[in-house]
């Protein structure tokens, strides 16, 4: 197994259930990952300028910088270059803050807006032929509630045991 080769925990057979179980959900994580990052190879901009653009549609009102780099979980320096870079590229537009000299806002041009509509089409015409091979719609929901059960177990005991 992959921990005992990186020498986490010993070979003991302590609970070896729970180890087995722990790597197949880090392969699972590692494999849903690569799943997630190659879907951007459908946009032309990088991924986290798509999300940018994604975050940018879904909420304009979210267009503030900082914030935006709190979502994304780059700095601020790095979202400055990243603003200017789409900005240059005519996919967005910086705009002062209406009440505070110290903010800039952020709007969606219609370039932007077009990365955004493809990217969508093409990812959702991935994922409805993906659930149309796993088979019925039945056995679709069914494989979908076991992923939402897992994923919110998932969250409430990291909730419940934070790392820190």
């Amino acid at each position: 197994m992959v921990f005992e080769k990186l020498g986490i925990w010993e070979d003991d057979g302590h609970a070896e259930w729970a180890r087995r179980a722990a790597e197949r959900w880090a392969n699972l994580a590692e494999r849903a990952a690569r799943l997630y990052m190659g879907l951007f190879t459908a946009s032309p901009l990088s991924r986290t300028e798509t999300e940018l653009l994604i975050l940018l549609r879904r909420d304009p009102a979210s267009g503030e910088p900082s914030a935006l780099a709190r979502q994304l979980k780059v700095s601020r320096q790095t979202m400055t270059g990243l603003l200017d870079k789409l900005e240059t590229g005519g996919y967005l537009s910086r705009a002062p803050h209406p009440t505070d000299r110290r903010k800039t806002l952020l709007r969606l041009e219609e370039a932007g807006m077009d990365v955004v509509r493809h990217f969508a089409e093409v990812v959702l015409r991935r994922e409805v032929d993906l659930f149309e091979a796993i088979g019925s719609p039945a056995e679709a929901d069914e494989a979908l509630e076991h992923f939402e059960k897992i994923i919110a177990w998932s969250e409430s005991w990291h909730l419940a045991h934070p790392l820190a």
